[in-house]
């Protein structure tokens, strides 16, 4: 999907940072490959899509920017190596705005120098006594022309060094990005740096963003799994519930894995009403599962989950949402566990 000349790249590129910057899209690779798309033109389809998640939620959430790289930016479902030709393509664009930026800057500071060195030249007494009061005129107009000129040359220099930290600081994090992933390899879902993320984005917002709505699960009695049946199995009980909390994100519905049996969802939009239910529809989904020995068929365990819920109330940080919803979680538990509370 990234092609074109090294000038139409960065035009795109020029063109999609500013968009990103306003919406509080985080710099990673995929949300690059989107809005690059997005600003070619080149599938309105897409560019319909983002424009109504964007209305929706004033950002595109984690779910639906990986939905949409799927659909229309790689069909193929080839995501992690679509991931690496966009991060080394824009890599090389970072490269060549580099390089020209320097070149640039060179260039000004050597026109600035021949200017003073004409300047110089010019005022120098002349032997030649014909029209002087002219040349002098002439010799102020072009030393006037210079000053500006050098005051000019000056900010677009610190316009550039600016533009060129920049670079710098993209490059940087297009290099972290490459070794800290958003997903939890285990689970399938996002994990916990992308919920810090991405909570953090929507709570960002404040009153004129959507509702927000966090409900934070926990395994019951996973410890027991382990020590009963061993690791291997217990990696099979987590992978199992991953599965299922894949199976309910849509639009406006993430979930990340927030640690060891611990799993969150963050609810955009709608009310904790139908967050709650939606999360009683999963507990009662999960309290389905039978897991069985791989070698026989045998029947070892269910698995159920107790889960917490809340909403985000006015002017409150993350670290207060995310404890008032561990406090829900926790109540579910002393309830008895394998239950949704709500507070």
């Amino acid at each position: 999907m990234i092609c074109g000349s090294v000038e139409q790249a960065a035009e795109r590129l020029r063109k999609a940072v500013p968009i990103m910057v306003r919406h509080g899209i985080p710099v990673t690779p995929l949300n690059y490959a989107l809005w690059y798309a997005y600003v070619s033109n080149e599938d309105p389809t897409l560019n319909l899509r983002i424009d109504e998640i964007v209305a929706a939620y004033g950002m595109i959430p984690l779910t639906s920017a990986e939905g949409l790289f799927r659909e229309h930016v790689s069909p193929a479902g080839n995501y992690e190596t679509a991931l690496v030709r966009v991060k080394d393509n824009l890599e090389q664009m970072v490269q060549g705005i580099d390089k020209d930026l320097h070149a640039t800057i060179a260039d000004t500071r050597s026109f600035s120098s021949l200017l003073d060195e004409c300047n110089r030249d010019l005022r120098a007494p002349s032997s030649s006594k014909t029209n002087v009061d002219d040349i002098f005129g002439t010799l102020d107009k072009l030393l006037q022309g210079s000053t500006a000129m050098q005051e000019n040359t000056s900010r677009f220099e610190q316009r550039l060094s600016s533009a060129n930290d920049e670079i710098r600081r993209l490059r940087n994090e297009l290099e972290t990005l490459r070794q800290d992933a958003m997903h939890d390899e285990l689970t399938g879902v996002f994990n916990r740096r992308a919920f810090d993320l991405e909570l953090g984005q929507f709570l960002g917002q404040g009153e004129r963003g959507p509702a927000i709505h966090l409900a934070m699960l926990d395994i019951d009695h996973f410890k027991q799994f382990n020590d009963r049946f061993g690791h291997v199995v217990g990696d099979r009980v987590l992978a199992l519930v991953g599965k299922q909390l894949n199976a309910i994100t849509r639009v406006g519905v993430s979930v990340y894995r927030y640690g060891g049996e611990e799993f969150a969802l963050i609810f955009c939009g709608g009310t904790v009403v139908q967050a709650t239910q939606l999360t009683e529809t999963l507990r009662f989904s999960i309290e389905r599962l039978v897991l069985k020995d791989s070698r026989n068929g045998e029947r070892l365990a269910n698995i159920t989950v107790s889960i917490g819920v809340a909403s985000r109330g006015a002017g409150e940080t993350a670290e207060d949402l995310v404890a008032r919803t561990d406090a829900a979680l926790y109540q579910a538990k002393s309830d008895g566990r394998n239950r949704v509370c709500q507070v």
